[in-house]
This record gives C-alpha cells, sequence and structure tokens, in this order.
C-alpha cells in the first residue's frame, strides 16, 4: 500500500470518527473525499432506475450530501481506517437507495423504507411489498447479521462474490455459501416462487 494510500486511509478515518460525532464539515470533506466512488455508486443505482428518471448521477450525490449533513450523531466506531472507510460507503449505498425510494412515491405514500430490487431471483416488489422486504431482511439479519450483508452487498451495490469476499475479508465459498442460504430464506419468508 502506497504513502498516499495510508494518508488518505488514516485521512478518511479521523473525518468519519469526526462525522460519527455530528461533526457537518466532515459529512462535507468525506463527499469530496470519496466523490469519483459516490458518482459510480451513484451511476450503478441509477441504471437500475425507470427511464426517463427526473434524477441524475449527480443530483443524487448532491442529495446524498444533504441526507448526511441532516446525521446529529453516529453510534461510535473504531479505529481501523478501512473499517471506517468501508462503513461510509455502506451508509452511502443506504441513503442512495432510501432517497430514490423516496423520491418515487407519491407525498402520500413516503416512508422510510428499503427496497430489495430485483436482482434477488423471484422479486419484484411494488411499493407496497417494501415493508415485507424490510421486515424480511430486519428478520434474517436476527438468524445472521452477515447474511443480511451480503444480500445488502450482492443486491444494493451490485458487487460480485469476489468483491464481497475481498470486502468482508473471507472465501468466495463462504460468500457463496452465504448468498445461497440467504436468498433461499428469504424466498421462503417473501413466499416467492422456487427458481427453476
Amino acid at each position: 500500500m502506497s504513502h498516499r494510500t495510508q494518508v488518505s486511509l488514516a485521512d478518511a478515518g479521523a473525518l468519519m470518527r469526526r462525522f460519527r460525532a455530528g461533526d457537518r464539515q466532515a459529512a462535507g470533506a468525506l463527499v469530496e473525499m470519496f466523490y469519483p466512488q459516490l458518482r459510480r455508486l451513484a451511476s450503478s443505482r441509477m441504471r437500475r432506475e425507470a427511464a426517463g428518471h427526473s434524477w441524475h448521477t449527480t443530483v443524487l450525490v448532491n442529495e446524498l450530501y444533504l441526507e448526511l449533513v441532516k446525521i446529529r450523531a453516529l453510534r461510535a466506531g473504531g479505529e481501523d481506517n478501512e473499517v471506517e472507510r468501508e462503513e461510509f460507503l455502506r451508509l452511502a449505498a443506504h441513503l442512495m437507495r432510501r432517497l430514490l425510494i423516496h423520491h418515487v412515491r407519491p407525498l402520500s405514500k413516503r416512508v422510510e423504507r428499503v427496497e430489495l430490487p430485483p436482482d434477488l431471483p423471484g422479486t419484484a416488489p411494488g411499493l407496497d411489498r417494501l415493508q415485507e422486504i424490510d421486515d424480511a431482511l430486519e428478520r434474517l439479519a436476527a438468524v445472521n447479521p452477515v447474511l443480511r450483508t451480503v444480500v445488502e452487498l450482492k443486491v444494493f451495490e451490485g458487487l460480485s462474490g469476489v468483491e464481497i469476499a475481498q470486502r468482508m475479508s473471507c472465501s468466495e465459498m463462504t460468500v457463496s455459501r452465504h448468498w445461497n442460504f440467504a436468498r433461499n430464506w428469504l424466498g421462503e419468508a417473501l413466499e416467492l416462487p422456487a427458481k427453476a
């Protein structure tokens, strides 16, 4: 790892710790530091939206910034700068999903829920299923929080098995085992038809 990368990780870790304590300037600095990654994440999310969406990548990143500065505080993190970096990107992905859901819902029906996109076999959720899906993900996390993490990384962030294994510091086989279990468990929980 280069000295420059180490400095960036150290800076990211320090900024994330300030952000967790409620420092709004740290939120802006994190967005600036990770802007290229945030644009890629936003671009990936926008590709899944319906054609003719009124937002584009830059708007989504700007909306993300506005959401981040509203956060007063987060639970304390650790001293590992790489973990802090991953936590920030995970939070950004979660907020982008929530922003896109919120944007397309009629004002009378807007809620703070997370969708499960159609990448999970057999799912094509309508807005009326968001609550059911979110509840199923909560129950899955109660079985094993790692399972929910694998689902979120694969479905929401679009990572491959290799990328998830790297992110979670485990083997690709372990990721595959977790994904297969989670997919089958969610299929039963949501009463989805079995995959042919």
